[in-house]
């Protein structure tokens, strides 16, 4: 019962926010230029917007429980290299190359969470979550460069661009791989013992290894869920673009902490779900978008996505200092 009235709260106040601004996003594109609505760029949107779902939704479970991981743009980049390589160059079967790709993502999850729950040689303090996967955003997008001497890898075969590409009925597969991972997480977030504990330990860590819950464990998870994701996200983008480039990856940093923010996950921990993390996704690549459609320099985007991130973030503090206050 408790669960079903949190839960319900939830969503109605910051995933009906959320439904609401992309709804005004999109009515307003539609009165500046009616030609937003085609066709191909409605499959684009749902296309590219569940891609940056897929990537919101990993750094959501680096946020969730009070961490922030700046590493994802590196996993995505190494993820799409390593599976261009094991299929073109090496003769992989797809499959296996998926797995093997999959596997590494959840490999360095787990390192970056015993590095910043257990040691972090040579150092003899634990370093934080968000300066180990800094300092690994940089060694992963430099060992893509190193192994491919920074040239792309093409030549696909057809199959390969299938795992992005293919459609159910005239439903996008993109589409279909969010909305499967999406009642996964509703499931363990909501429904689990351990989805609890992610919220426990980012709103107050202490008190949740008081009342029992391994809070290194659960974090060691959270970081293994989180790095899987996101290298499931450079599979898809790499099988789209039918290209393994070490291009792919660290221009989405910007744009996926945006996304966090704006799907309602607070920078503090505590807060957030996975169906707020998609409409984040969404409503951030829907603001690109529009930038494109409208034929405004690609420059503004940074500066606009800059801007909703600041916007967010503030709101967020506001908000928690004025519930803070309401409890004094």
């Amino acid at each position: 019962m408790q669960i079903r009235s949190s839960l319900k709260k939830y969503l109605s106040i910051t995933e009906v926010n959320r439904f609401i601004l992309l709804i005004f996003l999109s009515l307003a594109i539609f009165i500046i230029n009616p030609f937003f609505y085609t066709a191909a760029n409605l499959r684009l949107i749902v296309i590219w917007g569940s891609i940056f779902s897929l990537m919101v939704l990993g750094e959501m479970f680096y946020l969730i429980p009070g961490g922030l991981d700046l590493s994802f743009g590196g996993v995505i980049c190494i993820s799409n290299v390593l599976a261009a390589m094991l299929v073109l160059r090496y003769g992989f079967e797809i499959w296996q190359a998926v797995l093997i790709v999959l596997i590494t993502g959840a490999a360095i999850g787990l390192a970056t969470g015993l590095f910043s729950t257990y040691f972090s040689p040579p150092f003899r303090f634990i370093l934080p979550v968000f300066i180990f996967t800094l300092m690994l955003n940089f060694v992963l997008t430099g060992v893509g460069r190193v192994i491919t001497r920074a040239f792309p890898i093409y030549g696909f075969p057809a199959s390969y661009s299938l795992i992005a590409k293919a459609t159910l009925g005239s439903i996008p597969i993109v589409f279909i791989y969010v909305l499967i991972i999406l009642a996964v997480l509703v499931y363990f977030f909501y429904f689990r013992p351990i989805g609890w504990h992610f919220f426990a330990i980012g709103l107050n860590d202490r008190v949740a290894r008081k009342v029992g819950v391994h809070v290194k464990k659960v974090r060691i998870i959270a970081c293994c869920c989180g790095s899987l994701l996101q290298a499931f996200a450079g599979i898809i983008v790499g099988s789209y673009l039918a290209v393994g480039s070490v291009l792919i990856g660290p221009p989405y940093l910007l744009p996926i902490i945006a996304g966090a923010f704006i799907g309602g996950i607070s920078l503090a921990g505590g807060e957030g779900s996975p169906l707020g993390a998609v409409l984040g996704g969404f409503t951030v690549y829907l603001i690109e978008n529009i930038i494109v459609t409208l034929a405004i320099s690609a420059f503004w985007k940074e500066v606009a996505i800059g801007l909703f991130l600041l916007f967010f973030v503030m709101f967020d503090f506001y908000r928690r200092r004025r519930t803070m206050g309401n409890f004094s």
